[in-house]
């Protein structure tokens, strides 16, 4: 029985999936401390500076996490990690003086301080996170969870410490940063000490710098768009002088729980990353696209029927309005989890610029529904801007996809024949061996 069990979760689609789920399970942990500590005000203040750093590492990263699978495929592991890994260190070395020089002489506010050396953290980890995906997927994974238990581990102090009188530990502006800097840097130094590479200097990085940077950019205009498509309301939200900072927290909450949806996607992309990288044909990214919609769509389900009284009971009534933004975001979640597998085989295949050039229609459709519905509606308008922009999103790239490997597009989204034979074929070996 343990023998099967153990070769079960071998398996780096499960393996992915069950430790996305307790990643899940973590995230909600850790955002439920962080709500309830530093209250919906000064949470909305957080997810301000969180938006910044989000935006602001994806530029400064250039794609150059993403390029390394097609270099990877290219040239090989050997001839081509230390050298990859040695840019990486020049390049954020270079951007945190940079940063520690805005911060300190040309940012006034504590916020683009804290955002000015929050983006090369972030970007970094991100980095060093992915080439570890790439080279062992269910070490990263498991490495991932620890850097989450950690943080909750600090939270869980600063929540026990306040409560218990100590004023060092009361919530302010401060923590509220430190606890974003924290799991970040966390995943920076694990990743790294993962990857085991030190650094050096040949003739043949400069050339690989190049290539890097120019394989990069639609990678990342194609991020960037993502990103924006889930950071941008939050930040026209606090431009547009029609809601509070508290509101912006309550809205933040509720999109944050409809992220943990595109969760799922997010752990199969780098599985999915990782077999194609190594030989798998076009038909693995369908698998995955279905195996994804039927996860997501059951935690949809669990959302709607347990959402309004969870919401309330863990986060506080003070949150009970996140319930609406999250079921109109899980809509759009859905959908936005074709794009995230489909852009991960553009990009292997080196066919980024697609990404790009239907991201952007979903881009515009979303900032265009952000400037209509937030005065009238407020944080609910943002959230349907936001459902609505990946719902089209999701549908451009089924339709691109199925038209490029010539296959129908309800064999992406239903469950197929063959689904129900490998579940059968699973069920009699387990009869057999019993």
């Amino acid at each position: 029985m343990y023998k099967n069990v153990l070769k079960f979760i071998k398996n780096e689609y499960i393996f992915a999936v069950c430790t996305k789920f307790i990643n899940i399970a973590i995230a909600l942990l850790q955002s439920i401390l962080i709500a309830r500590y530093l209250g919906s005000e000064l949470k909305g203040t957080q997810t301000y500076i969180s938006s910044i750093v989000s935006i602001g590492s994806i530029v400064v990263t250039f794609g150059i996490h993403q390029a390394y699978p097609y270099f990877r495929k290219k040239y090989g592991k050997d001839a081509i990690l230390q050298d990859y890994v040695s840019i990486v260190y020049i390049l954020y070395s270079a951007y945190m003086i940079v940063a520690a020089l805005l911060a300190c002489f040309v940012f006034k506010s504590v916020e683009l301080k804290a955002a000015a050396i929050l983006i090369p953290v972030l970007g970094y980890s991100n980095v060093v996170s992915y080439v570890s995906l790439v080279e062992k997927p269910n070490k990263r994974n498991v490495l991932y969870i620890i850097c989450e238990i950690l943080n909750i581990i600090l939270l869980s102090v600063l929540m026990i410490a306040s409560r218990n009188g100590f004023e060092w530990a009361s919530a302010n502006i401060m923590w509220a940063i430190i606890s974003l800097l924290f799991v970040d840097l966390a995943r920076a130094v694990i990743f790294t000490a993962n990857i085991h590479c030190a650094p050096h200097i040949t003739s043949n990085m400069k050339g690989l710098s190049i290539e890097l940077l120019r394989f990069g950019f639609f990678p990342m205009l194609a991020l960037l768009m993502t990103t924006l498509n889930y950071r941008i309301d939050v930040l026209m939200l606090r431009a547009s002088g029609y809601v509070t900072d508290a509101q912006i927290g309550v809205y933040s909450i509720g999109i944050a729980l409809a992220e943990k949806i595109v969760l799922i996607p997010d752990s199969l992309k780098g599985v999915l990353v990782s077999k194609l990288t190594k030989g798998a044909d076009d038909y693995e990214v369908v698998r995955a696209c279905r195996l994804t919609f039927f996860a997501s769509v059951a935690m949809c389900i669990a959302f709607l029927l347990l959402g309004q009284w969870g919401i309330t009971f863990l986060y506080g009534s003070e949150y009970s309005g996140a319930y609406s933004v999250m079921m109109i975001c899980a809509v759009g979640a859905l959908c936005i989890g074709y794009f995230k597998l489909i852009a991960q085989y553009n990009i292997v295949n080196k066919k980024q610029i697609r990404n790009v050039v239907m991201l952007s229609v979903a881009i515009v459709i979303d900032v265009i529904f952000n400037l209509i519905l937030i005065p009238l509606y407020g944080i609910e308008g943002a959230a349907v801007a936001t459902c609505f922009g990946n719902v089209v999103c999701g549908i451009v790239f089924i339709l691109y996809f199925s038209r490029l490997i010539k296959i129908s597009p309800v064999k992406m989204v239903l469950p197929q024949k063959e689904d129900f034979e490998l579940v059968g074929r699973l069920l009699k070996k387990r009869g057999r061996e019993k």
